[in-house]
């Protein structure tokens, strides 16, 4: 569908080679499929006939193309020859009137982008106006079409078009199985409830009770590196960073406070977008150890200074090449990225990145594009053109300019009234640094504020919304939940370990303390997912920042779900869920609140992605149970006390019917979650299944999961140390879905784009020890008795 022609009363299906005599004749046919060229394929066909023999070459471009026909004569028979897809004729036909596309304010970022059609079907008197956008296809006549892709230059659009007559049943048998995966917690004679009824007896004598301080999660500080610069630009960092320090870091509180419009024209705290800013250039959020609030004020105000520090992070060396960077600098300054004649130095491969589609750019391409943002934000910054801070009265878009922008656009009283404001301020500021008076300054950001509440106040948030932002902003409450979870869980563990060479330690009082601890902790990071939902607009699990932390709070809900259970669940949980919020507060995962994708916004996103992602938390306890059952495991052949012998085993039981359990809740939610990716991807590209690699490694997941928990019914390998085993090498299916799909391999769902991308030493180092830790349990395997199925069966 092109421009405003009409389409063709056809559509493309997937089909094969087609045999099409002009006369009764058999014909027999060897298939071999060669590439002949770039983009083009043909399939060299061996004809056979009446004892003679022919080679053809069949032209085509697969699925997607009709194929050209190619005529030949065998012997007495006309034949003709056609592969590639079958042209189906539609009684009806659509014609493109305009193709729309919403970019986010201030950006080139499609914000959506849709189709309006007028369908024309005279049999039935149809002639309708219909939209076609992302996760919002024109369903008729037994067709659906979904927007896909568009031209270059906007004019024309790409629709995918599906018939699928099993629809109904196919949803109907995805409610069936997720049905029958929910029941299967109920059912009392269940493997589930089976293993929920076991209990393990232990002796038990003396207490104990820790204290383990609270205040941590309100007084410790987030870590956070000083960004690396070069050793010849040190004479004018050190005169930025003497003029920044002398900015009054109450005054650039008060400039936090102001409110702001970004790019996709959210009201938003200054505040908000100044952390935003400095964590979008440097990976941190302070810099020098100046505040972000600090750090924007000195780049607004002495810009040609800071474009000579290195503060703007890159990570791919092929850019620094083109740069001229070292390749062992991890940042570089504005004055970096441009040459001698003041022309931008990615500026044509920064074209050639953006012309490809999302699942055709590599590695170098997504990370020139995240460079390109980069320097964008920093140029607004220097330009001042990111404080579009005056809202303009009576604009029907409700759309707040820069400084420079209302100088244009504003009427005269206003622009008067704006020029007296900045003034104010400029000088204001002057006279702080010079002086260290800041009372004029203070006194400016008021009257900014003040036009903000009385020019913007249709869209002026309310003190509510604005303090809760500005406390998500400050609290840092997932960074400072770090150690707490840590801290509980690692105590907990080791007073178990404990209790192991002194079965008299009661842990009742100890397992209470951890667990409110831990509850607590989940208390204050479920609030804080809520504001970031409440201040994004979105499910907070669209990203792969927003996925950690989110699985960080899945984990801590197993060991809340497990604790009447098991201590160890305890224990592992608050572990696990440190080390998630810990990896998600690495420097390659982004924090800040974006935008989405013009596909993420469905509520399938919530529904979705939550499930799927939720799976991951549970099967990380199971993962972390079982090294802890190796480690236990590996105990049993150096001790030679009885009892203590006895407390091991029952410990390795304990913790392996927790994990069996945390396994069968983690497969059931990634089952069902792909069942939902099924739905939301036949809901919105008309199909279920692509074979994308994160599609694909979900189904690996399920495989490899659902391989394990049925162990049990093989005599060979029923044991509990299999299990064990089992269970924590099966978790490298779930990190190479969530991480190794994402950085490694080419799809929808990656970030990366399977280019050779280096692999982290630390994780050799991890393998290397599950190893080690698996070969040294295994000379103890037999000294627990029984199989898994008896052993986690038996109620106590």
């Amino acid at each position: 569908i092109d421009g405003v022609q009409m389409a063709t009363k056809s559509v493309l299906a997937r089909g094969a080679v087609k045999v099409i005599p002009e006369d009764d004749y058999r014909a027999s046919m060897k298939v071999d499929m060669k590439m002949q060229g770039q983009g083009l394929s043909a399939l060299v066909v061996e004809a056979q006939y009446d004892g003679q023999k022919r080679d053809v070459y069949l032209m085509g471009q697969g699925r997607n193309f009709k194929g050209f026909t190619e005529s030949f004569r065998l012997g007495d028979a006309d034949i003709s020859l056609e592969w590639g897809a079958k042209q189906i004729e539609l009684p009806y036909s659509l014609k493109l009137d305009d193709f729309v596309m919403d970019k986010y304010p201030g950006s080139m970022s499609p914000s959506s982008y849709e189709s309006h059609v007028t369908l024309l079907d005279p049999a039935n008197g149809k002639n309708e106006a219909v939209r076609i956008f992302m996760n919002n296809p024109l369903e008729y006549g037994g067709f659906k079409f979904f927007q896909s892709s568009f031209d270059r230059d906007e004019m024309g659009t790409v629709l995918s078009v599906n018939h699928d007559p099993g629809k109904t049943p196919t949803y109907l048998g995805y409610i069936l199985l997720a049905i029958g995966l929910i029941l299967n917690f109920f059912n009392p004679n269940g493997r589930f409830g089976k293993l929920a009824r076991t209990r393990y007896d232990r002796s038990a004598a003396s207490a104990v009770v820790i204290f383990v301080a609270l205040a941590v999660l309100f007084t410790a500080q987030p870590a956070h590196a000083y960004a690396g610069y070069g050793d010849d630009k040190m004479a004018d960092l050190a005169t930025a960073v003497d003029t920044v320090k002398k900015i009054n870091y109450e005054y650039a509180e008060n400039f936090g406070s102001l409110m702001v419009q970004d790019q996709g024209g959210r009201i938003k705290p200054m505040d908000t977008m100044a952390m935003d800013i400095v964590n979008k250039l440097s990976g941190q959020t302070t810099i020098m150890g100046l505040s972000y609030n600090q750090v924007v004020v000195g780049m607004a105000s002495k810009p040609l200074l800071w474009q000579k520090i290195a503060m703007i992070k890159v990570k791919h060396s092929k850019i620094k090449e083109i740069l001229g960077v070292s390749s062992d600098k991890k940042y570089i300054a504005f004055d970096d990225v441009v040459d001698e004649q003041g022309q931008y130095k990615l500026a044509t491969d920064i074209e050639e990145a953006n012309r490809k589609r999302p699942a055709e750019r590599d590695e170098f391409d997504k990370e020139l594009i995240k460079l390109d943002e980069k320097i964008n934000i920093a140029y607004n910054v220097y330009t001042s053109d990111f404080m579009k801070i005056f809202p303009l009265e009576g604009d029907a878009a409700h759309t707040w300019f820069s400084p420079g922008e209302a100088m244009k656009n504003f009427p005269q009283a206003d622009v008067t009234n704006i020029t007296r404001i900045l003034q104010q301020n400029f000088s204001g500021l002057s006279e702080g640094i010079e002086k260290g008076n800041w009372t004029t300054a203070n006194g400016a950001i008021r009257m900014i504020s003040g036009y903000q509440k009385t020019k913007g106040a249709d869209v002026y948030p309310s003190e509510f919304r604005i303090k809760a932002e500005l406390c998500y902003n400050k609290a840092s409450v997932f960074e400072r939940l770090i150690p707490v979870y840590l801290l509980a869980g690692l105590t907990l563990l080791g007073l178990i370990f404990g209790r192991l060479f002194k079965p008299t330690l009661n842990l009742d009082k100890a397992q209470k303390v951890v667990l409110g601890i831990l509850v607590l902790g989940f208390v204050a990071h479920t609030i804080n997912l809520g504001l970031r939902w409440y201040i994004s607009g979105h499910a907070p699990w669209s990203d792969g920042y927003e996925s950690m932390i989110y699985i960080a709070w899945t984990i801590i809900l197993a060991g809340i779900i497990f604790a009447r259970q098991s201590e160890f669940a305890i224990a592992s949980t608050g572990i696990l869920s440190g080390i998630a919020l810990f990896v998600a507060h690495l420097n390659w995962l982004d924090p800040q609140i974006t935008n989405l994708v013009p596909v993420l916004k469905s509520y399938w996103l919530s529904i979705h992605v939550s499930v799927i992602t939720s799976s991951y938390g549970f099967l990380g306890l199971s993962a972390l149970l079982g090294l802890i059952s190796l480690v236990l495991f590996i105990m049993l052949g150096k001790i030679k006390n009885d009892e203590t012998k006895r407390q091991i085993v029952i410990s390795i039981r304990e913790a392996t019917r927790i994990s069996e359990m945390s396994m069968i809740v983690g497969l059931s939610l990634v089952t069902v979650g792909n069942f939902l990716g099924g739905v939301w991807a036949n809901e919105s590209w008309g199909r279920y299944w692509g074979w994308d690699p994160k599609e694909t490694w979900a189904l690996v997941t399920i495989l490899v999961y659902a391989a394990v928990a049925h162990m049990r019914f093989i005599p060979k390998i029923n044991s509990v140390f299999s299990f064990t085993v089992a269970s924590v090498v099966a978790y490298s299916s779930v990190i190479m879905t969530y991480f190794g799909v994402n950085y490694y391999l080419s799809g929808l769902h990656s970030y990366a784009a399977g280019d050779p991308v280096p692999v982290p030493v630390w994780v050799y180092y991890a393998v290397a020890v599950v190893v080690i830790l698996i070969v040294a349990a295994s000379k103890n395997r037999n000294m627990v008795s029984g199989s898994l199925k008896n052993t986690n069966t038996a109620e106590g």
